[in-house]
């Protein structure tokens, strides 16, 4: 049991305990959130936000929604039966508990970078290990400083593994988050051209993914997807590595791949290669894969979840019976039918090369209408938003086949004259500063029978074109047959 006691002692925190509580060894843990507002009776606030002034919220709305205790670096009034744990800086003082927490974890701990395809990655491997193993699965986390240290603490000494996701916007925070969760298995998805704040190019992405191959000890193990730039740097590991992907040098492969109406098929070659991992068991006979998604570019998530449950002793036709309940993480190609168009709700982040991968899904539908695209901007490209925006807008009506782009945000404009730069007629390319100056032109523009990509980076919350377009809908969600 990890008590209050323990906590204080690691954070050197000095403890406030109402009446009604006389002994802190007494008092075990809850689990931690870090926004108030998300706070249920029983959890543990931790005042990150209060610390950094993001207005996320505050100590006082903790325990009014029932917070059996705090973290923070200010004295506060503690409610009967309750406790404070005051502490100099929140943040360190997290970091220090995830290490501790670390030190009594014997599980197998994998984490997962990659610049597109990391939170899918990430589901997939956890779909695959949850059927018959106890672990966990990082959330999703938005600020990686918190998030890291926070998943961790949600590993417990029973677990049999853990997945943390893995992120960054500069050189060397990899490397940090990687000595503190101290991985045994590292997986990274595509580079792409994920640039964001801290990254001029694709080398200085690569770069800071190659901190995490850096840090896996030479008993563990790397899957890589194969990414050009990743074989450049692959002698950094110093643990083995599988290739996953669909190139001839991969192992395991994936061959024979279809994708239609929400389902990715494929067979699995290995090759002449014994498992990862001696004691793993593979069938005899050829595996189909069937996996409810949407679009190809899960492939790479998908090998990747089959060779940690092989690693793990899975059997391969456990591991595809587990993957063929997998749920796809919120906003992330979900497909809805909304007054008869068919909706591929892809809101929850963009760049460059995951908006590519939506365009070929939006062009493998086979529907009887047009083919729309409502997007928003593509956040932290840096100097060449301009450039990328307007070869977004090109890619648009060549890649995806749109015939009607709706562009909202700052780079709107560069946006749509990528896409008449095709050819295509100025009345069919409508740019908007805002998602709101975009709803009308949504609200006459969708008919029946018309296929709808809707995708921006997360701080253009492009859903409310989706919940904009909700009080109509009449079908609800697609499912895979």
């Amino acid at each position: 049991m990890h008590s209050l006691h323990h906590l204080a002692l690691t954070t050197a925190g000095r403890i406030l305990l109402s009446s009604g509580i006389r002994k802190a060894a007494a008092i075990a843990l809850g689990p931690v959130v870090a926004d108030s507002r998300d706070v249920v009776p029983g959890d543990v606030y931790w005042a990150l936000q209060e610390s950094h002034g993001d207005g996320a919220g505050t100590v006082e709305d903790a325990f009014r929604r029932g917070a059996q205790g705090v973290v923070a670096s200010q004295v506060v009034a503690v409610p009967d039966d309750r406790w404070a744990l005051l502490v100099d800086e929140p943040q360190r003082a997290l970091q220090q508990w995830a290490r501790w927490k670390r030190r009594q974890f014997s599980g197998t701990l994998i984490a997962v970078a990659g610049s597109v395809g990391k939170t899918t990655a990430r589901q997939m491997i956890h779909t695959v290990l949850r059927s018959q193993l106890k672990g966990t699965a990082s959330p999703k986390y938005r600020i990686h400083r918190w998030g890291v240290p926070l998943s961790m603490l949600a590993m417990e000494a029973e677990h049999d593994y853990a997945v943390l996701e893995l992120g960054a916007s500069g050189c060397g925070e990899i490397a940090s988050l990687a000595e503190m969760c101290a991985p045994k298995v590292g997986v990274i998805t595509r580079i792409g051209d994920a640039q964001l704040n801290g990254f001029d190019s694709r080398h200085g992405a690569s770069e800071a993914k190659a901190e995490l191959l850096a840090a896996l000890p030479s008993s563990g193990h790397a899957v890589l997807a194969d990414d050009s730039w990743l074989r450049t740097l692959a002698a950094r590991c110093a643990a083995p590595i599988t290739w996953i992907g669909t190139g001839p040098q991969c192992c395991p492969r994936a061959t024979d791949v279809d994708c239609q109406q929400g389902r990715l098929e494929f067979h699995l070659d290995l090759g002449e290669t014994s498992s990862p991992v001696a004691g793993s068991r593979n069938s005899k006979k050829p595996v189909r894969f069937k996996i409810p998604v949407w679009g190809r570019h899960h492939i790479q998530a998908a090998l990747a979840a089959i060779s940690i449950g092989r690693m793990l002793g899975f059997d391969l036709d456990d591991i595809a019976a587990a993957l063929t309940k997998y749920d796809a993480v919120p906003l992330r190609c979900d497909v809805l039918d909304i007054r008869g168009a068919t909706i591929i709700n892809d809101t929850d982040n963009a760049s460059p090369t995951a908006m590519h991968a939506a365009l070929e899904l939006l062009r493998d539908f086979d529907v009887p209408g047009r083919r729309i695209v409502i997007c928003g901007d593509l956040a932290e490209r840096g100097p060449q938003s301009i450039a990328l925006h307007w070869r977004m807008g090109k890619d648009i009506v060549q890649v995806g086949g749109a015939e009607l782009v709706i562009a909202c945000g700052q780079f709107a404009r560069h946006v749509t004259s990528g896409a008449r730069s095709t050819g295509l007629i100025r009345s069919c390319c409508v740019p908007c500063d805002t998602v709101e100056q975009a709803l009308p032109f949504v609200a006459q523009a969708i008919l029946s029978g018309d296929v709808v990509l809707v995708k921006g980076s997360r701080v253009m919350a492009m859903e409310r074109v989706i919940d904009a377009m909700q009080p109509f809908s009449r079908e609800g969600a697609l499912r895979a047959a």
